[in-house]
């Protein structure tokens, strides 16, 4: 998702390469979101990511 081209103006990596950017948060809990998950609730995204991280 993060380095599908088509998304860049969405989300792109930080210039080392170890955490991601979200430009516009509501396109794109609305566009790819869905395409992933089974919601487009960003607070779900970022808590998923956070337990996904927390180990």
């Amino acid at each position: 998702m993060v380095s599908d081209e088509k998304y860049q103006s969405l989300i792109s990596w930080n210039a080392t390469g170890t955490s991601f950017y979200i430009m516009r948060v509501q396109e794109f809990a609305a566009t790819v979101l869905p395409l992933h998950f089974k919601h487009s609730n960003f607070s779900s995204f970022v808590r998923q990511l956070n337990m996904y991280f927390s180990f």
